[in-house]
């Protein structure tokens, strides 16, 4: 039924964009703003249960809590990035959504650290 709600929002929000893009470009923009706000929020909704199976995932595979809760994060932030990027571009705004991109993989990068120097240190563990 989620996906139904969802894929009727948006071809219905996309169809009157398109219509109102003619007339009234800006109203097109705020209502393109306005759906992807609202899938937004629709989607949220979702993220705890995604959460909590990740961390049954995480359990099963003795992989430290924090591991799974990082990559979380990371997922967490490459989506919203995304999202922010797609409506950074319905706006028109093409360069602000190449910056918005950028500043997720750095934040991603950022995040990933520790892994990597977890993973840096099992390897040199490894080698005699």
């Amino acid at each position: 039924m989620d996906a139904i709600v969802l894929v009727g929002l948006g071809v219905t929000a996309a169809l009157l964009a398109l219509t109102l893009r003619s007339q009234r470009p800006e109203m097109a923009m705020l209502l393109s703003l306005a759906v992807g706000l609202m899938i937004f929020a629709m989607l949220s909704g979702k993220l705890s249960e995604i959460v909590e199976v990740m961390r049954a995932l995480g359990d099963t595979a003795a992989l430290p809590g924090g591991t799974i809760l990082l990559l979380v994060r990371v997922v967490g932030v490459s989506y919203i990035t995304e999202f922010a990027a797609q409506l950074c571009r319905d706006a028109g705004e093409g360069g602000i959504a190449a910056k918005v991109e950028l500043g997720g993989r750095l934040l991603v990068l950022g995040m990933s650290i520790p892994i990597l120097i977890a993973l840096m240190q099992m390897m040199l563990e490894l080698i005699p």
